[in-house]
């Protein structure tokens, strides 16, 4: 009985150690592009999100591939989102959940042990009446799904372009996007696990903050961590920072 519990154990440890999932705002795949297929080959991630990755959906999309990982991507000229999933990960694309007017992507991810839903968002800097409709398709989006998988975890994790007072420094203000995110993670029961700056600035006057949100039904399963970037960014003098989320 005790093997069993060890086996167990072990196997759970191997689990949390191979089911790492990295996101970044790229602010441009095509740019980046050597980053990251350099970041693949050395973290080997189970997930890599992206966002913001500006590209115009092209006919064919193998030049973007990588070795060992599945490419699966909603672009958009000057918004869109993407994902790398390693080869040995079982998930399946949620493209009933996705609306062509947002850039979203849903994805199910098995396990083994878990069922996972992950949607990453980018939010462009819109207007409110576009900001209505992108947190309207999220909840509604977020229930059909957790009715259809109800055991299934649900992550949202993205740039959200949202500030909101309680949540993250330094926001003395909350805008339309922070509130309309707040109400989605209130009334989706999510709590917010980025606790750093994700917006990096190299300017000394300028001020470090976080535009980027992982929101989980489930936090105590999930340690998150700020990273490096990948690749590089002089959009707004300020430089993306990653964000890796590990099982706890």
């Amino acid at each position: 009985m005790k093997r069993n519990k060890k086996k167990s154990f072990a196997k759970q440890r191997q689990h949390s150690l191979s089911h790492k999932v990295h996101l970044t705002n790229i602010r441009g795949l095509h740019s980046n592009l050597v980053a990251v297929y350099h970041h693949l080959e050395t973290e080997k991630p189970a997930l890599l999100f992206l966002s913001e990755t500006q590209i115009r959906c092209p006919s064919d999309v193998s030049y973007l591939s990588y070795p060992g990982f599945t490419l699966e991507h909603n672009f958009k000229p000057r918004a869109g989102v993407c994902m790398y999933a390693r080869d040995d990960i079982c998930y399946r694309r949620l493209r009933n959940l996705e609306d062509s007017r947002f850039s979203t992507l849903w994805t199910l991810v098995d396990t083994g042990l878990d069922k996972i839903i992950y949607a990453c968002v980018y939010r462009s800097h819109s207007g409110d009446q576009e900001t209505s409709g992108l947190t309207q398709h999220l909840s509604e989006a977020a229930d059909a799904a957790q009715q259809r998988y109800p055991s299934a975890q649900l992550v949202l994790l993205g740039d959200f372009n949202a500030h909101h007072q309680e949540w993250l420094f330094p926001y003395q203000c909350t805008d339309h996007a922070g509130r309309e995110m707040r109400k989605l993670a209130i009334a989706l029961d999510l709590t917010q696990l980025v606790q750093g700056a994700t917006r990096v600035p190299d300017v000394d006057t300028h001020t470090a903050n976080c535009l980027d949100r992982l929101l989980t039904t489930d936090p105590d399963r999930y340690s998150v961590s700020i990273c490096s970037p990948i690749g590089s960014s002089d959009w707004s003098r300020q430089i993306p920072v990653g964000i890796c989320l590990l099982p706890a």
